[in-house]
């Protein structure tokens, strides 16, 4: 019992857990990210099933709301900004709320595709405006680990919602996919609540003369720095489309591996990232040594890449299922080790724009979620070998950018302000 003791108190120092504001991000993360885990699982089934719209129309109205997510992300940002991070981050919890317990009402198509617009803008905003928060909560030597911890219990919650939706899909029962619907707007009310009790430290404003404009950094899109990482984020995302759309099908239409490798593969790769990530932060917590992990996470999936390539070319199922598995091991350490890069995102972005600077980041990802399905999917299961060895290629570059044209600077960068 002392050990275990011993072990625990260990553990809550280091991921941060005797700090009130630690406790309140990770429930707050866990009951949006749950919530999110039961909709991700049964949204396409209950439009297609239950509402009766088309496949093809449930995809375009997404992917209108990601355009708008696209279009209107940094301003969200600058908003925040400008009035309250924290409130703004709230706000958009209660339209999660709200829209996504209409989506009960949306029986026309116009509607859901009004509702998917907003909530997919709210949706896409939520995470960029939750780090501007940690970033003025938490100091730069602490950033790192909580960001891996806020990563590894959002793998965990969605998992589990996963899990819960499995209920819905085998019954088919429409009673049942609303009751998931329900529960993951009724989530977001949740995370508003306990976002709302975090202390925020106030920001350090320099005084100015009466009557003068406040001053602002420059706009992310003339930073160079800044809008260097933030493209070669998005390319390096295109691991996440591999991940979550080609492999279902590369590896049951394109190898030779097993039915059963598929669902073995994915869950060894979200118990390896919620495992890894939370040390793998810490050691690449500086400024230098988060893009000595953009750079290892570029080489790390473009290794994963060439195993992928190779095990559609295998023809014994249990050795593809083998190449697979070293696929997987390399392409979560990648994810890893590009999550633990973010913190370039928090260092390059003046602390008085947090919001407007990682909304503008965050349309990285937005991008990769936009036009990622479209250029990778289809095209790589027609090319297969060539397409896999340039997309390997292309993160491997995306990776390696920011160390090549920052490593410098880092030698003489002065610590950033807590």
């Amino acid at each position: 019992m002392v050990a275990e003791a011993t072990l625990w108190s260990r553990l809550r120092d280091v991921i941060l857990l005797d700090r009130r504001e630690t406790r309140l991000f990770l429930a707050s993360v866990t009951a949006d990210s749950f919530g999110t885990g039961i909709f991700t699982a049964t949204s396409v089934l209950f439009f297609t099933q239950v509402r009766g719209f088309e496949v093809s129309r449930v995809g375009l109205a997404i992917s209108l709301g990601s355009l708008c997510a696209f279009l209107l992300g940094p301003g969200i940002g600058t908003l925040a900004d400008r009035w309250d991070t924290k409130r703004c981050l709230m706000v958009l919890f209660l339209v999660r709320a709200v829209g996504y317990a209409l989506y009960l009402q949306a029986e026309r198509y116009w509607v859901f595709v009004a509702l998917a617009c907003l909530v997919t803008t709210a949706d896409r905003a939520s995470p960029a405006l939750n780090q501007a928060l940690i970033g003025r909560v938490f100091s730069s030597t602490d950033r790192a680990t909580i960001l891996g911890t806020i990563f590894s219990a959002r793998n965990g919650a969605i998992v589990l919602g996963s899990l819960a939706a499995t209920v819905p899909v085998i019954t088919g029962s429409p009673a049942l996919y609303m009751v998931g619907i329900g529960i993951n707007a009724v989530s977001f009310i949740v995370s508003a609540a306990l976002v709302a009790r975090i202390q925020v430290p106030p920001i350090e404003r320099v005084p100015r003369p009466a009557g003068s404009a406040p001053a602002r950094g420059p706009a992310p899109l003339r930073d160079g720095r800044y809008l260097m990482i933030t493209v070669v984020s998005g390319v390096a995302l295109t691991h996440n489309t591999v991940l979550s759309l080609v492999l279902p099908l590369w590896i049951t239409q394109q190898t030779r591996s097993p039915a059963w490798g598929l669902t073995a593969l994915l869950a060894l790769n979200g118990v390896l990232a919620m495992a890894a990530q939370i040390p793998v932060n810490r050691r690449f917590a500086t400024f230098a040594a988060a893009l000595r992990a953009s750079a290892l996470g570029g080489a790390a999936v473009g290794v994963a890449c060439v195993a992928y390539a190779i095990s559609g070319t295998v023809s014994y199922g249990w050795l593809a299922l083998a190449v697979l598995a070293v696929a997987m091991l390399a392409h979560t350490a990648g994810e890893c080790l590009f999550t633990a890069s973010t913190p370039l995102s928090f260092e390059l972005a003046p602390r008085q724009s947090l919001g407007r600077y990682l909304s503008f980041y965050n349309l990285g990802r937005v991008g990769q979620d936009l036009i990622g399905p479209v250029l990778v999917v289809a095209p790589l299961l027609r090319y297969r070998t060539p397409l896999w060895l340039l997309i390997g290629a292309l993160v491997l570059v995306a990776g390696l950018i920011p160390w090549l044209v920052l490593r410098h600077h880092a030698l003489t960068r002065e610590p950033a302000p807590l």
